[in-house]
């Protein structure tokens, strides 16, 4: 006789169609599986954020006068023109006469004082911008020469240089002295080499004040 024990009938075998469930104890992902979020955009524009204001408007198309360094506007021709008149002009209509009347004595007397006196002029022209911003014609005119990067006064040597530099404003016709014209930081040829701007100077209670020395 066997010991063998009937075993239990196959329920797929008895009822037709019939899938047996899935162990319980494992776990199958979804169809599709599951999709990571994206990376957020570091440089993305966060939420709730505000663009920047529009730029200023003035009434009437009204533009501001360009700056300087130093704040204060850009100085016009005409009030350059003025100082420079003042600065070279008159003096050298003096040195002329001086030096024609000592030729007269003299023809290289007149002519090596004539030459001594306009290079001390330029000279000391200089020394006057250089300690001060200013020179006589530049005083009355109520200008300023600074360095268009610091604002500053630009010293002595640099100064003296900037005046035999504009000897290319006239080596051309003079057109470097009318550069400020249509120039946009209203600079001569000599002031874009020494890197100076020209600037209005009049909120100086000083401004009008001459200094010789």
């Amino acid at each position: 006789m066997s010991d063998q024990y009937p075993t239990s009938p196959d329920p797929s075998d008895a009822v037709p169609g019939y899938t047996p469930p899935s162990d319980p104890g494992s776990y199958q992902a979804p169809a599709g599986g599951y999709n990571e979020p994206p990376a957020a955009d570091p440089y993305a524009t966060p939420a709730g954020s505000y663009p920047p204001p529009p730029a200023p408007s003035y009434p009437g198309g009204f533009t501001p006068a360009p700056t300087g360094a130093a704040g204060g506007a850009l100085a016009e021709w005409p009030t350059r023109a003025l100082g420079g008149l003042i600065d070279y002009v008159a003096p050298s209509i003096v040195i002329g006469i001086l030096g024609n009347v000592l030729s007269n004595v003299n023809t290289t007397l007149g002519s090596g004082v004539n030459f001594i006196l306009a290079v001390g002029w330029w000279v000391y022209l200089g020394y006057l911008v250089g300690n001060y911003g200013v020179t006589p014609g530049k005083a009355i005119a109520k200008i300023k020469i600074v360095s268009e990067t610091t604002g500053d006064v630009i010293g002595v040597g640099p100064a003296i240089a900037r005046q035999f530099a504009h000897i290319i404003d006239s080596i051309i016709c003079y057109v470097g002295w009318l550069f400020p014209l249509w120039d946009a930081k209203k600079q001569t040829l000599a002031d874009k080499i020494m890197k100076t701007v020209a600037i209005d100077n009049s909120a100086d209670p000083n401004a009008g004040q001459i200094r010789w020395s």
